[in-house]
């Protein structure tokens, strides 16, 4: 028998997380084992609501309430941190709770996780919902972040992988920083699972130019060391072409290369301390069905 854990993160959103909970019962139907939902409440100001009588299949839900908000990232990272604490032996699902993860792929990322427990399965997605320019905004950081990492993140935070993967996941500071980033950076076997991403459940999406630039940076700051070496590469290059053109715009680039690297490598000392996240947690509710 296996057990099975879904961690999700959640601020004040609790309308979509209750329809989340119905939409992962559905799709976790055929599976013999015990499940297991775990909240990270990210100090939310809305009191918690949930209706159990739509999870007949999970037999908890845990929520962590935390001190102070800090965002769906560190969210999960502190969530992953509180069960490789527990000791925890499981299939753990990471889902975002606003419906854009889509549910009915729970149940395939599951499977290929228990089938492959040394890698992580994630969710990468095709179709997007957002509007044309977001979706060329992200274009955009999907290439950004190729030309000076050599990594291609088209994937978020929906993934599902043993437990016994915990403690690379979590051996430094990359998955704090960002989700996506931090599993490509510490993990040797990713497996894909391509889904299309979905509308929110509720409300409007968060994403803006504001979110994607910052959500970007810290993504790409996670391979720092790659981001010095392709700079170092294409300053070089710049140059050179410099010597032969005398363009003087070509010193500007340059030097938004070297600012650009400054910021990479201030958004890695601007954390808070991530050995010490669990004592962000305020405390911990179960509720049983």
């Amino acid at each position: 028998m296996n057990n099975f854990i879904i961690l999700t993160p959640t601020f004040n959103d609790w309308q979509s997380l209750n329809k989340l909970f119905g939409e992962i019962n559905k799709n976790i139907i055929g599976f013999k084992g015990i499940f297991k939902i775990v909240v990270i409440n990210d100090a939310s100001t809305i009191k918690p609501k949930f209706n159990l009588n739509k999870i007949k299949n999970f037999n908890i839900v845990e929520v962590i309430n935390l001190k102070k908000n800090l965002g769906s990232q560190k969210s999960i990272y502190l969530g992953l941190k509180y069960l490789r604490k527990k000791n925890v032996k499981a299939i753990i699902t990471v889902i975002d709770s606003d419906g854009e993860d889509d549910p009915k792929k729970i149940s395939e990322l599951i499977k290929l996780a228990i089938k492959k427990p040394n890698s992580i399965i994630t969710a990468n997605r095709l179709v997007r919902t957002e509007n044309i320019f977001f979706k060329l905004l992200y274009k955009i950081h999907l290439i950004i972040t190729f030309l000076f990492t050599g990594q291609y993140i088209d994937f978020g935070n929906y993934s599902s992988f043993n437990s016994s993967n915990l403690k690379k996941l979590l051996s430094n500071e990359n998955l704090w920083l960002a989700y996506s980033a931090g599993v490509k950076k510490n993990s040797e076997n990713i497996q894909k699972v391509y889904a299309n991403k979905k509308k929110r459940y509720f409300g409007k999406s968060k994403a803006n130019f504001s979110f994607l630039l910052n959500h970007s940076l810290n993504i790409i700051s996670v391979f720092k060391f790659a981001v010095l070496r392709n700079s170092f590469i294409y300053s070089l290059i710049l140059y050179l072409f410099f010597l032969i053109s005398k363009k003087f715009l070509i010193l500007g680039l340059i030097l938004l290369i070297i600012v650009f690297n400054v910021v990479i490598f201030y958004r890695r000392k601007s954390k808070i301390n991530f050995h010490n996240c669990l004592s962000l947690i305020k405390n911990v509710k179960k509720y049983k069905n």
